[in-house]
């Protein structure tokens, strides 16, 4: 067993009294063993009076071995411990003490004095009530520790005293800043000097607690421990300026309907207005002029509402990236018709946690949730509220995660049982995969073997063809060059800057030439064989287009081909459904849209039956593959992440898209009236959503509909299934259903005076199975039955 030592701080005090006589010197270290985690690292406070001057010599020489050099020499990360040491602070002698990392709560970091009138410390808080008793506080004495002065004076000579601190610097920040490299160290808000270790969500909302990697600022704006003085002057101008340009927003939606009007005195539009129907002006209709009118007049719709609606977007995004809650739970609250009150509606709490997304998931947080055989040590439900609510912080720990919510990892294995899985799915892989690399077949009957080749060939020709056109923005899928990268030639190229944010040189495209469908980006060559691959895994289904928008995404994260793949396959367990020959799993799906949005947003859904809009065509892309083309490639990333916890139901997706509807109803409801104004206004929304307001509204959606669904369960046993019994009421503005009733009952909807008013030919759906089916969270799995000559085309 080699331990290595990661810090050690010297002239550490336990201060036993108030006379200085009785302080006890020490050390501060933190040690682990080779290639563990951060988790099982164990900090230890080790008496110098326990220790020989051989022993004392040589933590004073590591000491600055871990701190650097003052001429600006890197740090050395951890130096190989002395086992002896370490011994003497597990035996405890003379008020030494060690403890793991992973059994502590909490910390206390209690800046010192400016004016040094005290030092600074720091308070231990254990996850054990018994433990804490014995857990003395800790002084740091800066003006004797070597390695907190030689750090002074590197961040004098840097002209930057405040750095990687949040204020003044002293010597408990670099203990902080180790600590946080290991642990997941989040700040709290009630107490800044405290910070929780592997806080759990709860913890994390209760504190509210603030990021450990949260920016800097300037020092003119902080307090004597560095914590962010908020400027309540400034903060409300802007909530109110924000509050001011959304009101503009709303006014100037209805004065689009103004604007119209005033477009609608031209005696042409008059003129059509009346006599649309009449065969001598349809015969004017298709004067080159008049239709110029005709066209300026919808593009003016369509512009005011997408103007309107892109105001409410800046609002919202400015909520949520300045942490004004409160301007934002109004916001909230004012959209979605939130009262706090009935059966229907949400708690404080409901909506609080749907709000709180800024806990993302970390390495520290997720390698936490692992015991020594690398066993999940907590619930999986509980991963997933913070996946679900916070999402994973990066790409890196994305190939760690993905397998689990994929489930090609099962969530109770170990880490040497998924080693051997993966093993496993090597060598699984490989066999699949030469089956068409070898040109392996069962096929005896010439005739049929021919057959198999045509339908082969012409797979091969669509994945190849969907590949070649994948993401190419993207900056591994950019270049279709052998090795990637942007190909050198004697033209002059261009600078092109990636959705990732990378610049690179592009040369010109050459698709003219002979070769311009033949792939040689080593990316692109392994999507497309791990789609033919998944052809042969899943012959009855073969390809379709889409499919690669799914895959992209993965291999990407991965970057491998059997990872990707089996992530792909179990991807596909669920997906499949949406790519049947006979449609039949995607029509279930935009079916239960449309159910779902006359039940929840019963005004817009009316809207959009008069503008023939009813079967809502224009969601079929978004749900087909998962809105991978409305957001940017990372942005999708965190959406599907989010939809693979099936933390609420399997068809979240669902309701993220009635999000989409709902934010955008009253630009709908107040500018478009054409089938076409609707197609047109809905594809125009790439890459301008706020996906993570979206989100926050799914969320009250689906608690919503979930009362409403139990409300009504409810009603019936109380009072029977009969036809028309009891009445729902619904808000006026497209929001939600606040109260309802059993089956077969009437829609009412409140006006705006108050008053309830019958809305026509509407019925809330009798126990739909569609319905039902988004409360499960079971995946809803449907297979292509086996292929047969006649049903591939």
């Amino acid at each position: 067993m080699t331990l290595r030592l990661l810090f050690c701080k010297s002239h550490i005090y336990i201060h036993k009294s108030k006379d200085s006589k009785d302080n006890l010197n020490g050390f501060i270290i933190i040690t682990n063993e080779r290639d563990s985690q951060g988790q099982d690292a164990v900090l230890s406070w080790i008496s110098a009076t326990a220790l020989d001057a051989q022993q004392m010599n040589w933590l004073f020489k590591k000491e600055m071995v871990l701190v650097g050099d003052e001429k600006g020499e890197e740090p050395i990360k951890n130096v190989k411990m002395n086992s002896q040491i370490l011994n003497i602070a597990k035996s405890g002698s003379m008020g030494s003490f060690s403890i793991s990392l992973s059994s502590l709560y909490s910390i206390e970091f209690r800046n010192p004095s400016p004016s040094g009138w005290w030092y600074g410390s720091m308070v231990i808080h254990s996850l054990s009530a018994l433990e804490d008793s014995t857990l003395p506080v800790l002084f740091f004495h800066d003006n004797l520790c070597p390695s907190t002065k030689r750090r002074q004076a590197i961040l004098k000579k840097s002209f930057d005293p405040f750095a990687d601190t949040g204020g003044i610097y002293w010597g408990g920040i670099d203990l902080r800043n180790k600590i946080g490299e290991l642990v997941d160290l989040q700040r709290t808000y009630v107490d800044k000097s405290v910070w929780l270790i592997n806080a759990t969500l709860d913890d994390l909302r209760n504190f509210s607690t603030n990021n450990l990697t949260k920016a800097n600022v300037k020092g003119e704006g902080q307090d004597d421990d560095g914590s962010i003085i908020s400027d309540e002057l400034w903060s409300k101008w802007e909530a109110t300026k924000w509050s001011v340009m959304s009101q503009i927003a709303n006014a100037t939606s209805k004065t689009g309907s103004f604007v119209s009007s005033l477009v609608k005195k031209h005696p042409i539009v008059k003129l059509v207005e009346q006599n649309r129907e009449n065969r001598y002006v349809k015969q004017m209709l298709e004067n080159p002029r008049v239709q110029e009118v005709q066209d300026d007049f919808d593009s003016a719709k369509i512009y005011l509402a997408k103007w309107a609606l892109g105001v409410k977007e800046e609002a919202d995004r400015y909520q949520l990236n300045n942490q004004l809650n409160e301007t934002y739970r109004k916001l909230l609250t004012n959209d979605l018709g939130i009262d706090f009150t009935g059966d229907t509606n949400f708690s404080p709490l409901e909506l609080n946690k749907a709000m709180q997304r800024s806990f993302p998931l970390t390495r520290p947080k997720w390698e936490s949730f692992f015991d020594s055989q690398g066993r999940l040590a907590i619930t999986v439900t509980e991963v997933k509220d913070y996946i679900f609510h916070g999402g994973v912080e990066d790409m890196e720990l994305r190939k760690e995660v993905w397998l689990f919510l994929f489930e090609v990892y099962p969530w109770d294995s170990s880490k040497d049982e998924r080693e051997q899985i993966l093993a496993t799915l090597n060598e699984s892989y490989q066999e699949y995969k030469n089956k068409w690399l070898f040109k392996v077949s069962s096929f005896d009957d010439e005739e049929e073997m021919e057959r198999e080749e045509s339908y082969w060939n012409d797979q091969v020709f669509r994945i190849e063809k969907d590949v070649l056109r994948n993401d190419r923005n993207v900056d591994i899928y950019h270049n279709n060059t052998e090795d990637g990268k942007p190909a050198v030639t004697e033209e002059s190229t261009n600078t092109e800057r990636t959705e990732e944010g990378h610049t690179q040189e592009v040369a010109p495209e050459q698709e003219d030439s002979s070769d311009h469908w033949t792939i040689y980006n080593p990316h692109l060559l392994k999507l497309r064989d791990i789609l033919k691959t998944y052809n042969i895994y899943n012959d009855n289904l073969g390809y379709v287009q889409g499919m690669c928008d799914l895959l992209s995404p993965i291999y990407y994260i991965f970057q491998d081909e059997t990872l990707s793949f089996w992530c792909f396959v179990k991807f596909m367990d669920r997906m499949e459904r949406n790519f049947l020959r006979d449609q039949s799993g995607i029509r279930d799906q935009m079916l239960t849209m449309a159910e779902l949005t006359t039940l929840m947003l019963p005004q817009l859904s009316e809207h959009l039956k008069k503008c023939d809009s009813s079967n809502l065509f224009f969601c079929f892309r978004m749900l087909l593959v998962w809105f991978k083309r409305e957001f940017p490639f990372k942005d999708v990333c965190s959406i599907w992440e989010i939809f693979l916890t099936d933390y609420y139901s399997s068809q979240f997706q669902l309701f993220f898209m009635l999000a989409i509807l709902q934010k955008n109803s009253q630009p709908i409801l107040q500018n478009l009236n054409q089938f076409d104004q609707v197609i047109k206004y809905f594809n125009d929304l790439h890459n301008t959503m706020d996906w993570n307001d979206l989100m926050i509204r799914s969320e009250l959606l689906f608690i919503r509909f979930q009362k409403l669904m139990n409300f009504m369960d409810r009603r019936e046993e109380q009072h029977g299934n009969v036809q028309g019994e009891d009445i729902v009421t619904v808000s006026s503005d497209g929001g939600d259903t606040t109260t309802a009733a059993t089956s077969g009952v009437e829609l009412h909807e409140v006006d705006s005076n108050g008053e309830e008013q019958p809305v026509t030919n509407r019925v809330l759906p009798n126990h739909s199975q569609h319905l039902q089916l988004l409360l499960q969270k079971k995946i809803i799995i449907q297979r292509e039955p086996p292929r047969t000559h006649d049903s591939v085309k």
